[in-house]
């Protein structure tokens, strides 16, 4: 996804953008994008500075983390960034992931690295189907969310008995 700076006004542009993941190098274990990624993207030019602000949009589809079934979930990250445009011809970096530096004479400016920096970032790290999911009978690896079952606890540990031993005094 090329952002064109060209095209920017002091009033300011709207882009719209629709790629697949697969463009985007989103590749996550555990995770699927079954529907394009639309960003929208609004851009002003104020002097030198190109004060980019928008929101991604897509559906991604995930494996809970307790009960093993597939389910679907909307992501709706933020991006925003400052674009620096200098007189120099040779770009330069910062330190910061909201300012990029840029000369004058740069045309279009590469923003894919950072709407998967932000999808990525959004990606939760325990996927849960829904807040209360019981998961899976650790015995007979029935759904609990679904159907209850007759297991009984494991017994603790017989090395731990001594132990218990001295809080039951």
């Amino acid at each position: 996804m090329k952002l064109d700076l060209r095209l920017i006004k002091p009033e300011g542009n709207e882009f719209n953008f629709s790629e697949l993941a697969q463009d985007l190098e989103l590749a996550a274990e555990g995770f699927e994008f079954p529907e394009p990624i639309e960003v929208i993207l609004s851009a002003a030019k104020s002097g030198d500075e190109i004060i980019v602000q928008g929101r991604i949009s897509s559906t991604i589809e995930m494996e809970c983390a307790r009960c093993l079934d597939i389910f679907e979930m909307e992501l709706n990250p933020r991006v925003q960034f400052v674009i620096q445009l200098l007189d120099s011809n040779q770009p330069e970096f910062s330190d910061a992931d909201d300012f990029v530096i840029l000369p004058k004479t740069t045309g279009e400016f590469e923003i894919s690295d950072r709407i998967r920096e932000s999808i990525i970032l959004e990606l939760p790290l325990k996927p849960l189907c829904y807040e209360g999911c019981r998961g899976l009978c650790p015995m007979c690896g029935v759904n609990l969310n679904e159907t209850e079952c007759d297991c009984t606890p494991d017994k603790t540990d017989e090395r731990w008995d001594s132990l218990k031993q001295l809080f039951d005094e």
